[in-house]
């Protein structure tokens, strides 16, 4: 907390950027840190790099949360806040904006590529909501209720509705849910979203192309869409995958999203795969054990992506796999 502290004594303006797919516990974390900021004494904008997802519009429409995104980062900005952003390759065009200026980490996954002057990151924490909570809390900052709320929207999305929680994460949502003084089945119900037409078409056809392989009682699925990567790699695993991997072409770049379950998280980390892929098709890539992501600027073909993203599984759990067919 000191060396924050110290950091924010030289700062007049700071630019929180969150990672360019922004989930609701990036989102939650970024709205934050940037109230966190303000009530710090500096002038903050958050920029989310390919702007809200239909899901966060979802929970603050039903919620009457007010969110003005016309604030966007620029390059005048002294300190540059990431959230839940563990690779350059997660910020599109606003790593132009990072340039030498002085870097704050906040989150639960490990870094990758990234030399901050300060990472305050818990990797025991469900999520970034948690932690940049946490964070308030110990500086004696009272969030408004608006960012309370949507941190306790975070927090619930990230650690399968607490599923996933630590002593510790109800101590956080305790001191949440007193000062957003809402009703907690309400904001359960503004998690609760109709799933659009576009991202239900993506999923049915990333499985009817999946793939599956099985490394002794593990199940490794490999599929590619053009869009909504994480969603279809989450029904994957609900499906009973124990790693699923989803590559998608885009104009510029090939990228690559992984998903993994509990039952296989002794044997296999992602983030040690996908730093493995990074290196071998010099991209980039991070994330933690059980997802991650993978962003490579070449023309590469996703199959390809896709077996070597394999054998390099097949590696790790020390065993070849067989194809699985009906």
């Amino acid at each position: 907390m000191e060396k924050l502290k110290e950091l924010l004594r030289s700062t007049q303006r700071a630019c929180v950027i969150t990672h360019r797919h922004a989930d609701l516990d990036a989102f939650a974390c970024g709205f934050a840190a940037k109230e966190l900021m303000n009530k710090l004494g500096l002038q903050a904008f958050l920029t989310i790099p390919e702007g809200l997802s239909h899901e966060v519009k979802t929970f603050l429409n039903k919620l009457n949360i007010n969110y003005d995104n016309s604030n966007n980062c620029d390059a005048s900005s002294d300190l540059i806040i990431l959230v839940d952003v563990s690779t350059y390759a997660q910020l599109n065009e606003y790593r132009e904006v990072i340039g030498g200026k002085t870097v704050v980490i906040f989150d639960h996954h490990e870094v990758h590529n990234i030399s901050p002057a300060l990472a305050v990151i818990n990797p025991s924490a469900t999520s970034c909501s948690e932690v940049i909570a946490e964070v308030s809390r110990g500086l004696g900052v009272a969030l408004s209720s608006d960012t309370a709320t949507l941190l306790i929207g975070g927090i619930l999305s990230d650690s399968g509705r607490l599923s996933r929680a630590r002593p510790e994460t109800f101590e956080v949502m305790a001191w949440l849910l007193k000062l957003s003084g809402r009703d907690y089945r309400d904001i359960i119900n503004a998690m609760t979203e109709e799933i659009s037409f576009s991202e239900r078409m993506a999923r049915i056809k990333g499985l009817l192309r999946m793939k599956a392989y099985r490394i002794n009682d593990y199940i490794i699925c490999l599929s590619n869409v053009n869009a909504y990567e994480s969603s279809l790699a989450d029904t994957m695993i609900r499906s009973g995958c124990d790693v699923a991997l989803v590559a998608s072409e885009h104009e510029n770049e090939v990228r690559l999203i992984g998903r993994s379950n509990k039952r296989i998280l002794e044997k296999l980390s992602l983030a040690e795969v996908f730093n493995g892929l990074a290196q071998y098709f010099n991209g980039e890539g991070g994330g933690h054990a059980m997802a991650a992501a993978l962003s490579i600027k070449a023309k590469i073909n996703t199959n390809t992506l896709l077996i070597k993203a394999l054998n390099n599984i097949e590696q790790k759990l020390g065993d070849k796999s067989t194809r699985v067919t009906i």
